[in-house]
């Protein structure tokens, strides 16, 4: 058992990295029950970023070299476009969509992040967008746009926290959706980053540009909580998204990109929102139309084809570059290619 276990370590920690990530828009979901969305989004904001500027220092005291909160006035703006569009303008994005919308749709829309990254990258001219590429990315926009006009108007019992119309259902997916892509533009600007400054110091940054943009909105929701409806349910989980959505979990998602590379990884992503979905049918009896159901399918069908293509022309780089280098393990790292690595971000958009 051990010995197994061992071997297969890390697809047991992907595993468990996709069922935080399905689980997570659920218990969100909960949470609204009792919060307003930016009191909850603020609250677990102040709190990763307390606990980002302690594991700085902690990481800071082990390593002279490092000057806490001194970043290059260079990277300033960089730094807080980061923000912005990782924890600030995109939290109020995720969190108003999420409470106007379903906790599949939410997982279904934070899967992708990847299309919006090719999309803006080939945009910018950084990369080349192959043909079937345009095809799976064509084919999941085409399934988002299906997702989007096919809520049924009957769509009361689709929110715990809230009574929801099909008007309230359309903002949030509109919101969840062009909040991915605010969070592919994170994910570019901090492979930029990511060259000059370590992931604690990254974190800590661009979480403190967020608290601060996420402030005006969460004092205002603050002021206006009613706090006789909470309960200890709410702080549990308020507990839960600070440490499993955010910090165990992507310490695990990159230790495996280390290890097995971006292809392999990225592909656990996919059944984010099957899990998603199942889990929130389970727990909060959220139901879809047939349409919705399909469309959701053509979304993840297009990014697989997507990403199919990326890996079939890495696989001919490589072939015509001669062997690929292997691992430890002796196994290539096939689909990890620059071209791979570049459409997809390293860090899936955050819960």
């Amino acid at each position: 058992m051990r010995q197994y276990i061992e071997r297969h370590l890390l697809d047991i920690g992907l595993v468990f990295v996709v069922v935080v990530w399905g689980a997570s828009p659920t218990l969100f979901k909960i949470a609204l029950q009792e919060a307003q969305p930016l009191t909850f989004a603020i609250i677990r904001f102040v709190l990763l970023n307390v606990i980002a500027t302690v594991m700085l220092l902690l990481y800071a005291r082990r390593r002279p070299a490092i000057r806490p909160f001194r970043p290059r006035r260079a990277d300033l703006p960089w730094l807080v476009l980061s923000g912005l569009c990782g924890y600030g303008v995109y939290q109020i994005m995720y969190i108003e969509g999420l409470a106007h919308s379903t906790a599949f749709a939410a997982a279904l829309f934070g899967s992708t992040t990847p299309l919006w990254s090719v999309v803006l990258l080939a945009s910018l001219r950084i990369e080349h967008i192959w043909r079937w590429q345009w095809v799976g990315i064509l084919l999941s926009l085409g399934g988002v746009l299906w997702f989007l006009t096919s809520a049924p108007p009957d769509l009361a019992h689709a929110a715990v926290d809230r009574s929801l119309t099909s008007a309230d259902i359309a903002l949030g997916n509109a919101l969840l959706f062009v909040g991915s892509g605010l969070f592919a533009i994170y994910g570019i600007v901090n492979k930029r980053l990511i060259q000059r400054y370590s992931a604690p110091e990254l974190m800590a940054y661009t979480l403190l540009v967020g608290v601060i943009a996420l402030a005006p909105f969460g004092i205002v929701s603050l002021a206006t909580q009613d706090w006789s409806h909470v309960t200890w349910r709410l702080w549990v989980i308020i507990l839960y998204s600070v440490i499993f959505p955010i910090y165990i979990t992507y310490s695990i998602w990159n230790w495996a990109i280390g290890k097995r590379g971006v292809g392999y990884v990225t592909l656990y992503s996919y059944a984010t929102p099957v899990l998603g979905g199942a889990v929130a049918y389970l727990a909060l009896g959220e139901e879809l139309s047939r349409a919705q159901i399909v469309a959701g399918g053509v979304v993840l069908g297009g990014m697989l084809l997507a990403r199919w293509a990326i890996v079939r022309h890495a696989r001919a780089e490589a072939r015509e570059a001669g062997p690929p280098p292997t691992r430890a393990s002796g196994e290539p790292d096939v689909g990890s290619g620059r071209t791979a690595a570049a459409s997809e971000p390293l860090i899936p958009p955050r819960r």
